[in-house]
């Protein structure tokens, strides 16, 4: 198939335009062209500012494709020059939003027919309702099938947000504490890197996914002080855990725990398995230990760290 994806130099988008290309699809990148990536023979590249019409129409001028995939949009402004010029140009729009869409919940666990959070403080979550509104107007304007592919955080090589995974191991490999707030008991769900790019080469050819909204994760969830053990058993390292008081540490404005803490994360993903013909393959320990080796080939471990803030916040326990 003849496929669209926007972004694609970076993390998701990158492994999404590798698995594409490998299972013979025909790829075409669209991005500012900002980020040095090596991508693989025949794939196409297209430049311009998501933000600029005029960049817009002249990169994607007498072009049309069996599917776009949006991997980069995170407000309706990114969106709306895009969609004015692909109307018509595209058989599906799939898009990547997220489940920091989704409201507290009491009840788990979280699928696609719970609540959106509409009055979340966090503007990331309430930009990306909004994107899934817009895209969901366009669809019954202009009839485009539209998909909604929610992760919750992406772990795995590539991660450019290099606090998350990357800096557990760094503590761990120089023999530091880790600070953990509260008592480590709340549930984070992640996903890997891969499993997220398979799921959204799941929806190509899939009628049944066309207008339709898919929760992805792992398929097992791990306690915010369990991560850090996980990591420390898939390095064969021990760890000392503090315990910071959740309150106190919320105060000092600093992550040094980059995940939730406060709220525990757990999302059905049966929609996604019945749907899309679709199963995560990485286990949270089989991930992580993944990601460490790909983290030591890539001599990451060689990288420099200011960890001076938290031990301030240390020396104060």
């Amino acid at each position: 198939m003849n496929v669209l994806v926007i972004g694609g130099s970076r993390f998701i988008g990158l492994h999404l335009v590798k698995l594409l290309h490998a299972q013979g699809h025909d790829v075409s990148v669209l991005n500012r062209g900002q980020t040095t990536v090596e991508f693989p023979d025949g794939i196409t590249r297209l430049q311009a500012d998501r933000y600029d019409s005029a960049q817009i129409r002249s990169a994607l001028a007498g072009k049309s494709f069996d599917a776009a995939y949006d991997i980069s949009g995170y407000d309706v402004p990114s969106l709306e020059p895009l969609m004015k010029t692909l109307e018509g140009n595209i058989g599906s729009f799939i898009f990547c939003s997220t489940t920091a869409v989704y409201a507290p919940s009491d009840t788990f666990l979280v699928s696609e027919v719970f609540p959106l959070h509409r009055s979340s403080p966090r503007k990331y979550s309430t930009d990306k309702i909004a994107c899934e509104d817009f895209l969901e107007e366009v669809s019954k304007r202009s009839n485009t099938p539209v998909t909604i592919i929610r992760p919750p955080y992406v772990y795995g090589p590539d991660n450019y947000i290099a606090s998350r995974e990357f800096s557990f191991f760094a503590r761990l490999s120089q023999g530091r504490k880790v600070i953990v707030p509260g008592d480590g008991l709340n549930l984070l769900h992640l996903v890997h890197v891969d499993d997220l790019a398979n799921a959204f080469a799941s929806v190509l050819g899939n009628q049944q996914a066309a207008n339709q909204t898919y929760t992805v994760a792992s398929p097992d969830m791990i306690t915010t002080g369990g991560f850090v053990r996980t990591i420390a058993n898939v390095m064969d390292m021990s760890v000392e855990i503090v315990h910071a008081d959740a309150i106190e540490y919320d105060k000092q404005g600093r992550q040094f725990y980059p995940y939730e803490h406060s709220l525990s994360q757990a999302y059905s993903t049966d929609k996604a398995r019945r749907e899309l013909d679709w199963s995560p393959q990485y286990h949270m320990r089989d991930g992580l230990e993944m990601t460490y080796r790909w983290w030591l080939e890539q001599d990451l471990s060689k990288e420099t760290w200011d960890f001076s803030a938290e031990d301030e916040f240390l020396s104060g326990k």
